[in-house]
């Protein structure tokens, strides 16, 4: 951890003295500029923010010991995706702790558990939302990008271009749609896919009007809709990135008596966690089809296939984690527990599975995937504030809203901050849930993930907006 120190303390002083040195570079050309007209004026002082925005970011990524894990050359993984489609599905409210757990001798998601031992599984990462929720799960997974918080991504900067997965795949001549069973409308999607740079998306109209839930059709009907939309696009040799929204396993998490797959003849003390369970296992069984559905067409092995969790289910204000320690035999962390997603990536005709132990968020999935398909961020000049979770050796993700600003966690632990910032403190084990009791090691990464989201903010704020924007 010495070392650690050396490199943040020298890292940021570093960052100062660039950031001054910038700041009086400008100042000295303030005079030259000041007879052109105030729209050039604007331009030139936007430029410069973005420009020490940019210097900034470069010195923390090096101030920070992420420690890139792969030799000097190629990385890890690097272009196996390259050429393939791709496919991420946002998959509603699920929590890391369902998989592989089973209640009553029952699995609850055989699906997600089967293609984790075939796939590369993440079961470190934590949801990274604010206010928005799921729209904001979308929104940084597409861009890696923190969200600020206060307010729904895609409601304050649904008016912006923004730097994303959908535009970095059309550069290589993919198609990009997303698929959603609610009317775009909500949360504002309508601004957010073109914000994205989506070309199409599907929503409502698209789909059966059978009674699901209060949110639109089944996931089942989500995934029919895909397969043949996706078959089309295949039929007509066009590679494609296509997102997919889920929303069976949404909150109140109530499941049609005749779709139910989970049976539980003796039922739980906590009625909203049998709900849960159930709604979660449907899902993963819808999930299944869609599976299906694309090794029927011919698709599975021609692409790249990502499940990710969105956010928590189970609310921590609501649930007990003795109830469901007691319902499924596991140990659950108010807090660790109730933010850990889990994170699945399938390769082209990949069999056999991988764990990658990497503490990660969502901020992470761009980087690691734009890896995969065979991207190099930096020669784009795409600013990510994720890693890619395949070739760094240490990793640290902030949170904010459904903690304290300032909370983090790394490989470690989680950390999260008192009503006096750090001082009063908290640091808890991801792995044994255990309390730590010395913190002061944490300090510098406590200073350093502040300053780092502060800089994925004021990044944001800079973007420009787009020209085809309508109120």
């Amino acid at each position: 951890m010495r070392s650690i120190k050396v490199q943040i303390t020298a890292g940021i002083l570093l960052i100062l003295i660039t950031a001054i040195c910038v700041v009086a570079y400008f100042q000295r050309h303030d005079n030259e500029q000041s007879h052109n007209s105030p729209q050039k004026q604007l331009a030139i002082k936007k430029l410069k923010e973005k420009e020490i925005i940019l210097k900034t970011h470069n010195h923390l990524n090096q101030a920070y010991p992420y420690q890139q894990n792969q030799a000097a050359g190629r990385k890890t993984y690097f272009g196996v995706g390259r050429g393939y489609n791709l496919i991420m599905v946002q998959f509603e409210s699920i929590q890391n702790f369902v998989l592989h757990s089973s209640i009553q001798g029952q699995e609850v998601t055989p699906v997600m558990n089967k293609l984790a031992t075939e796939s590369l599984y993440f079961p470190y990462i934590f949801q990274q939302i604010g206010i928005g929720n799921t729209s904001d799960a979308e929104f940084i997974s597409n861009t890696s990008i923190y969200p600020i918080g206060s307010n729904p991504m895609s409601t304050k900067f649904g008016n912006r271009k923004l730097s994303s997965m959908a535009r970095l795949m059309k550069t290589r001549n993919y198609t990009t749609s997303t698929f959603h069973v609610n009317d775009v409308s909500f949360w504002n999607r309508n601004q957010l896919y073109p914000a994205l740079g989506f070309d199409t998306y599907y929503d409502r109209p698209y789909f059966q009007q059978e009674k699901f839930n209060k949110f639109g059709a089944s996931d089942e009907e989500l995934y029919r809709v895909g397969v043949s939309k996706l078959k089309a696009l295949g039929t007509q040799r066009k590679k494609f990135y296509s997102q997919f929204i889920t929303v069976s396993s949404h909150s109140p998490f109530v499941i049609p008596k005749d779709r139910r797959k989970l049976q539980l003849p003796q039922k739980l003390s906590d009625s909203r966690l049998e709900n849960y369970l159930v709604a979660i296992n449907y899902a993963d069984y819808a999930l299944g089809t869609f599976i299906d559905g694309l090794k029927k067409e011919g698709l599975w092995d021609k692409s790249v296939f990502i499940v990710y969790g969105d956010h928590f289910g189970l609310h921590k204000k609501y649930h007990d984690p003795k109830e469901i320690n007691k319902a499924l035999g596991i140990p659950y962390h108010k807090q660790i527990s109730t933010f850990n997603v889990p994170v699945i990536i399938h390769l082209p005709e990949q069999l056999s599975g991988k764990v990658i132990n990497r503490t990660g968020g969502q901020v992470d999935i761009l980087p690691t995937v734009a890896n995969i398909m065979g991207i190099d961020l930096k020669g784009e000049g795409f600013t990510a504030f994720g890693h890619d979770l395949l070739n760094v050796g240490h990793n640290i993700v902030g949170m904010r809203y459904y903690l304290p600003t300032g909370s983090f966690f790394n490989d470690d632990v989680l950390f999260v901050p008192g009503k006096n910032g750090f001082m009063d403190g908290k640091a808890t084990s991801i792995k044994t849930f255990q309390s730590i009791k010395d913190i002061a090691r944490y300090r510098l990464e406590y200073d350093y993930i502040i300053q780092w989201m502060n800089l994925s903010d004021k990044y944001t704020k800079q973007l420009p907006y787009r020209e085809d924007y309508k109120q």
